[in-house]
């Protein structure tokens, strides 16, 4: 019914509508009660007297429905003099609100999502932090390309940064639309900030808390922006912003994770502390460049070189995509590629994160399409984690595919052309692209590319790893370790032996009859008395007796069974790469234009 009354009231509006000035906020920072007192001023459509608006379910490039409604209280509604209107809610983010009239609606509420995660908001004693998907509301129907404004105001003494350009007063500022207006996040109080100028370009860099930012460790955060942001330009032709903003925090507690949010021209990364640098000698932690590179590559990748599912932005719902592996996975390879054309990867520390990227992949112990991946990410599958899969998984099809393109054109083109018209022909006009689109800019260079695609990125096929590594100057080595299988999963110990909940097909346990249910009592001359222990006894009692007889004896509905078959085994495959030494000269160029050397 809601959905219904939403789909009416939408298409009453659309046509035709004539709209006041844009939109404007206010943003108070109540760091004594860690609080966001939040004020909108929105514009209604001429004519209507029921008006909705809306908060984001979500933040784009963080793949999840957060219903940041659910923060929200002391929601109220007014005309600009002050008059009361009638409001109530029409679904779990929506508001609906009896305008009388009025050309514009004021709203106020308080919110307190208070998470230190990367698309949430918080507060503590000395630090605030917030995305405008958390705290702005929109007009259902409204002109989200509409310019609109937002005052920021903050406790007195502390420092603010943001990419979002300024409205020429302190704490004042202007966004081109509301898709730029929510994707600037804000970072404030007790802050370092500094800035360095790449290809006649600003690029600043904030961080709380100030202490973190000494002169050391200024040295190496302002040269690994440097390289990495030269390293970047050059495949494009140059930044595509006025100016960056780099936005850090690193408490000094212990966070035990790390990570970045991407934003239009803006990155948001959170990192403890301690881990981040060492304050004496500016040594930054191993993840702290490839965190920064990959998060700056996504200013072409993703904020602008989009798939078309997400373009534009639709706030109220998943926008399943087929491509994030593309555009989070090619991501992570082009921080590889950016960190070792900027020479702060050798060629043997980027071959190694090529091997991190195998084991990750490998690990998974189940293959995974890459579309698959991409799509499932909004529901957190819970065997595979798919919403980091398709990371190490993606960063290796763009290798591949890199690999494959230098190849088939002497090395005179590559992956980097593919970003390049990408860029020039769907962004700089107006459009995302879809998975054909991406497949017929690779094909012009690699006629391979729709088997390549039907194989290994929508299919389920084991990755080519040894069929294409080696053409760009990668060696493959690959262990095989063969042992005895079962093919049961135990739920437990059970009068004295193991319950059976699954059996595997094609295993000795289905050979031999085996059900959910039953209770396995022996396998061989081993008993199944302990769960914990049983399955290293058997690989150890019959590491070599592939195809050899062996007895099974369990317990079915009381009755003993004796069942005899054969030992199987399963084989499984190790990969690890280094740089092949041996490469042919044509390889070894393959790898030589990859890292830029």
């Amino acid at each position: 019914m809601i959905t219904t009354f939403r789909s009416l009231v939408l298409a009453a509006v659309l046509p035709g509508v004539a709209w006041a000035q844009g939109p404007s906020y206010r943003v108070t920072v109540n760091q004594p009660a860690h609080t966001f007192v939040v004020r909108a001023e929105l514009p209604v459509p001429a004519g209507r007297d029921t008006f909705l608006i809306s908060l984001p379910a979500w933040s784009p490039g963080a793949y999840d429905i957060d219903n940041y409604a659910r923060y929200v209280h002391g929601f109220s509604a007014t005309t600009p003099d002050g008059r009361p209107l009638v409001w109530d809610k029409a679904d779990k983010d929506t508001w609906r609100i009896v305008t009388n009239g009025a050309r514009q609606v004021v709203v106020e509420f308080r919110s307190n999502p208070d998470s230190v995660m990367l698309e949430f908001s918080a507060i503590g004693d000395d630090f605030a932090f917030f995305n405008g998907t958390n705290l702005l509301p929109y007009a259902e129907g409204g002109d989200l390309n509409a310019p609109a404004e937002l005052e920021v105001r903050a406790p007195d003494g502390w420092r603010v940064a943001t990419a979002m350009a300024s409205a020429g007063a302190p704490g004042r500022y202007r966004a081109d639309s509301y898709h730029d207006l929510v994707d600037s996040p804000f970072l404030m109080g007790r802050l370092a900030i500094d800035s360095v100028i790449v290809d006649g370009r600003p690029i600043r860099f904030a961080v709380y808390p100030d202490s973190v930012l000494t002169p050391a460790v200024w040295d190496s955060v302002s040269d690994a922006i440097r390289r990495i942001a030269t390293a970047q330009n050059r495949i494009f032709g140059g930044p595509p912003y006025d100016g960056y903003t780099v936005l850090l925090f690193a408490p000094f507690v212990d966070m035990q994770w790390a990570g970045g949010l991407e934003h239009h021209d803006s990155q948001f990364d959170a990192y403890a502390g301690g881990a981040f640098s060492n304050r004496r000698t500016g040594r930054l932690g191993d993840f702290a460049r490839p965190l920064l590179s990959h998060e700056f590559f996504h200013l072409w990748n993703v904020k602008r070189i989009r798939p078309a599912e997400m373009w534009p932005y639709e706030y109220s719902r998943e926008q399943f995509t087929p491509l994030l592996w593309w555009s989070e996975g090619v991501t992570d390879y082009y921080s590889d590629v950016s960190l070792a054309r900027g020479g702060l990867f050798s060629v043997d520390r980027f071959v190694t994160s090529v091997n991190d990227n195998i084991r990750q992949i490998e690990d998974a112990n189940e293959i995974v399409a890459a579309e698959d991946a991409s799509l499932n990410t909004w529901i957190h599958p819970t065997f595979v984690d798919e919403a980091q899969y398709y990371y190490p998984k993606g960063s290796l099809l763009g290798l591949m595919l890199d690999v494959q393109i230098r190849e088939a054109t002497n090395n005179q083109h590559s992956l980097d052309d593919v970003m390049r018209s990408l860029y020039t022909d769907f962004y700089q006009r107006g459009r995302g692209f879809t998975t054909q689109d991406l497949l017929g800019l690779i094909r012009r260079w690699y006629r391979g590319v729709d088997d390549f695609y039907a194989r290994y990125i929508n299919g389920r096929e084991p990755l080519p790893y040894q069929a294409v590594l080696p053409r760009g100057g990668i060696a493959v080595r690959v262990r095989e370790t063969k042992s005895p299988f079962v093919g049961v999963g135990a739920g437990g110990g059970q009068d004295g032996g193991i319950a059976v909940v699954e059996v595997t097909p094609g295993s000795l346990a289905e050979a031999v009859g085996l059900q959910p249910g039953d209770v396995l009592l022996r396998l061989g001359e081993v008993a199944t008395r302990n769960p914990e222990t049983f399955g290293a006894q058997f690989r150890a009692r019959y590491q070599n007796s592939e195809g050899q007889p062996i007895e099974v004896v369990y317990r079915r509905e009381g009755q003993q069974v004796t069942r005899r078959g054969v030992v199987r085994v399963r084989t499984a495959r190790t990969y690890s790469v280094a740089r092949d030494p041996n490469a042919s000269p044509a390889a070894a160029a393959v790898l030589a234009g990859i890292v830029g050397r």
